[in-house]
């Protein structure tokens, strides 16, 4: 498998993955790396079989920390369980340790396996809101929490 970063050529595949997922489309937009964000994809068997991003937030946003957090990660339903969103996830990583010593992620909290594949990878629960910039689960009905961890 190959990490790399994405490229335009790359939102044909990658909406086939959200498709498979039941996921919302990424946007030609959502798959441009810029000076503050990376995307990156996975390649397996000559195919992309996943895509993740990073956002930067430069200042914080109500209880939320400033910094670089981890954002969506897709995995092709049929090559979901076999590493690859740690793989991704430790693309990002890495990405962001040239830039900052403290990386940041939150999910819903009934995503039990993103939790467990972050904190395998020593992110750490720092508090849980029903918002995180703007971010909602379960139209509200659950909680969001924010993890982080520290190179």
């Amino acid at each position: 498998m190959q990490i790399r970063e994405a490229t335009p050529d790359d939102l044909g595949p990658v909406t086939e993955i959200c498709d498979a997922s039941g996921r919302t489309r990424w946007t030609s937009e959502m798959i441009a790396s810029g000076n503050d964000r990376i995307v990156l994809v996975a390649v397996a068997q000559g195919e992309i079989v996943g895509v993740a991003k990073t956002h930067h937030h430069p200042v914080p946003g109500g209880s939320s920390p400033a910094g670089h957090y981890l954002g969506g990660v897709v995995v092709a339903p049929e090559f979901r369980r076999q590493g690859i969103g740690s793989a991704l996830t430790r693309g990002r990583l890495d990405w962001i340790w040239s830039y900052a010593s403290a990386a940041y992620y939150f999910t819903n909290e009934n995503n039990t396996a993103s939790i467990r594949m972050h904190e395998a990878l020593s992110f750490r629960p720092i508090a849980r809101f029903p918002e995180i910039r703007g971010v909602t689960a379960d139209d509200g009905r659950s909680d969001l929490i924010l993890f982080g961890t520290h190179r």
